[in-house]
């Protein structure tokens, strides 16, 4: 009778850890990769560097880095049957390293995706309350955020905490619990709420947007291209960080996603659709952004992009949508909350790339690992309801989400280059192919050697930057949450590898 109960526990275990189907695999995956930097950051970027030359640029990185790279981390999760930790460990002697090195850069960039989606909240609740008042202007709206609730300043000095900030914060990391509970599951059960109802809402705005008389003006600034901008090398660098960015390469989630995969599924078929649902998203993104300032005689805006664009540019545009203030104030509410279920979803996604080692390699018990990782993350969050929340998100995402991804990504590369073809990855990734197959010396080569130099070329002008002071951050900031968590993240990658490795000789 016990033989038989725990052969029904792990029945149940195995079915929790796997996605039900590909088409919740690819769900889950475009949840991880669809997120605010597709919402704001992409559509800035075109206005800032001659929209279709971006675009251009944009799609070649994609087909020839992002893709090769999206292929290789799935096939290796699946081939592993584990998170980042277990799948980069299969390859080198210090993969473990990266692997954990990885899942906690996860983590770091999850409490900034929920502290994020704590604000998104409250903007909703803010332009429900603002826009039906005529006495509020576009520029009081634009201001309103920074100005009344978060009481932002500049040198990260603690002088005000928001208490309806902690409020939506403690909320959303209710909801990314959820999320994690039940494993594969939930997270792609999740997903039809959390990837389909922001995506709807964008295309709304899109829709909303192509209506205004000076539509076609909008359009041609996004899509007609400006040659002369491919001599910029920031276009380059800004173009490929977005590609690396966007498909949530290197953060150890595609290898813990490949690792749920259900049988027989073709990753290379999975890898096209999710890497053209995250483009798709990105450019209709980018037409609401582009058609709705001009529409609302913003486009002077139009190049700022991330926080400001979702907090300042954009309520003054809602306010300006609708004649009637209960219309935009209905719409801006469901807008800005499913803009947070974008960021609860991308955050989820994060922590699973810590969670899952987690449970699989030092057997904790999922539930009680993700209380324990949501209540840490609120606390750790609460310093985004204060003053300084918006100089230490601007820190933490710059060190997180691009210093230590890039570090990551080189890392990553050599690994695969070592160990890619010992363990036959281009066969894994055409098991269960038909027609259409990857071809292994594309692969090699774009993981090998392509996508290192580009990464290189990404970094080397973004260290000089960094050392010759033009930043313009805080010392202890740029320690406590850029160079602080960088180190955190490298050493303590290392301690956890080499604990890994007792346990498993145990």
């Amino acid at each position: 009778a016990r033989l038989l109960v725990g052969r029904l526990k792990n029945i149940n275990i195995n079915m929790a850890e796997k996605f039900g189907s590909r088409g919740r695999f690819i769900l889950a995956s475009v949840g991880a990769a669809v997120g605010l930097g597709n919402a704001f950051r992409f559509p800035g970027l075109c206005a800032k560097y001659g929209g279709g030359a971006f675009l251009f640029v944009y799609f070649i990185a994609l087909i020839f880095l992002g893709l090769p790279l999206l292929n290789a981390e799935i096939a290796l999760g699946r081939k592993a049957g584990g998170g980042a930790p277990v799948a980069m460990g299969k390859l080198c002697r210090g993969g473990r390293a990266i692997g954990w090195a990885a899942a906690l850069n996860s983590l770091f960039t999850a409490i900034i995706y929920a502290g994020l989606a704590g604000w998104l909240v409250c903007e909703g609740i803010i332009i429900a309350k603002i826009c039906p008042d005529p006495s509020i202007s576009k520029v009081e709206a634009q201001n309103y955020f920074f100005g009344e609730v978060l009481k932002s300043r500049a040198d990260g000095v603690i002088s005000s905490i928001s208490p309806i900030l902690l409020i939506t914060i403690a909320a959303v990391w209710a909801l990314i619990f959820c999320c994690l509970k039940g494993g594969a599951g939930s997270i792609s059960a999740a997903a039809k709420i959390t990837v389909i109802a922001p995506a709807a809402l964008i295309f709304v705005l899109a829709l909303r947007g192509l209506c205004y008389e000076n539509a076609g003006a909008a359009l041609c600034a996004l899509f007609v291209p400006d040659f002369s901008a491919l001599s910029s090398p920031n276009l380059w660098i800004s173009a490929l960080g977005q590609v690396f960015f966007s498909l949530s390469l290197a953060v150890g989630i595609m290898p813990a996603y490949g690792a749920y995969l259900p049988e027989k599924t073709n990753i290379l078929t999975s890898s096209l659709a999710i890497a053209a649902a995250d483009a798709c998203v990105s450019v209709v993104a980018a037409v609401a952004l582009f058609t709705t300032l001009y529409g609302c005689g913003a486009q002077a805006e139009i190049g700022r992009s991330g926080i400001i664009t979702a907090f300042t540019i954009y309520p003054a545009a809602i306010k300006g949508l609708f004649k009637s203030g209960a219309a935009c104030a209905a719409f801006g509410l469901l807008f800005y909350l499913s803009l947070s279920l974008m960021a609860v979803q991308s955050a989820s996604s994060m922590l699973e790339a810590a969670l899952s080692p987690l449970v699989k390699e030092w057997g904790a018990d999922r539930k009680k690992a993700a209380l324990i990782i949501c209540c840490a993350g609120f606390a750790a969050c609460a310093v985004y309801a204060t003053s300084a929340g918006a100089a230490i998100v601007e820190t933490g995402d710059l060190f997180v989400n691009f210093y230590n991804v890039i570090l990551l990504c080189i890392a990553e590369c050599f690994a695969l280059k070592l160990g890619g073809k010992k363990i036959h990855l281009c066969e894994e990734i055409n098991l269960y192919a038909k027609k259409l197959k990857m071809g292994a010396k594309f692969l090699h080569f774009s993981i090998g050697w392509l996508c290192p130099a580009v990464l290189l070329c990404l970094l080397v002008p973004e260290v000089v930057r960094l050392f010759g002071g033009g930043l313009n951050i805080p010392p202890f900031m740029a320690f406590a949450f850029g160079w602080g968590i960088t180190l955190a993240v490298i050493f303590g990658g290392i301690a956890l590898s080499s604990r890994g490795r007792r346990l498993s000789r145990l």
